[in-house]
């Protein structure tokens, strides 16, 4: 995917890398991040939990809300925000798909707080 115009997105995966569930985990920059599906859309998120650093990728899915699997810690995965705990939230990443290429953007944000 050379000479991609927006350098900022990087490609991370394919649609054919997710598994049964619409998940898969990659690296972005040296940090764990989740692809999740929900509603046919993809968001990308920092996958480790900052309580006690569980995979939010192995975690329950409810809509848009990802529960860490070690306490259930929620996290929104559009926003990163985690409703049980204001002020804590994980880092999000903006997600285009194009063809079959899941690319992310190297700049992931975090939660407004």
């Amino acid at each position: 995917m050379q000479g991609h115009p927006d350098s900022d997105f990087i490609p991370v995966a394919t649609l054919a890398d997710l598994d049964d569930r619409g998940r898969a985990v990659v690296m972005v920059g040296g940090t764990r991040v989740a692809l999740v599906r929900v509603e046919g859309r993809l968001h990308a998120l920092e996958d480790t939990c900052p309580h006690r650093g569980g995979p939010l990728s192995e975690g329950d899915l409810d809509g848009p809300v990802l529960h860490c699997p070690l306490h259930a810690w929620p996290f929104d995965v559009r926003t990163g925000q985690c409703s049980r705990r204001p002020g804590v939230g994980v880092r999000i990443y903006e997600v285009r798909v194009e063809g079959e290429h899941i690319l992310v953007s190297a700049s992931g944000s975090f939660p407004a707080r």
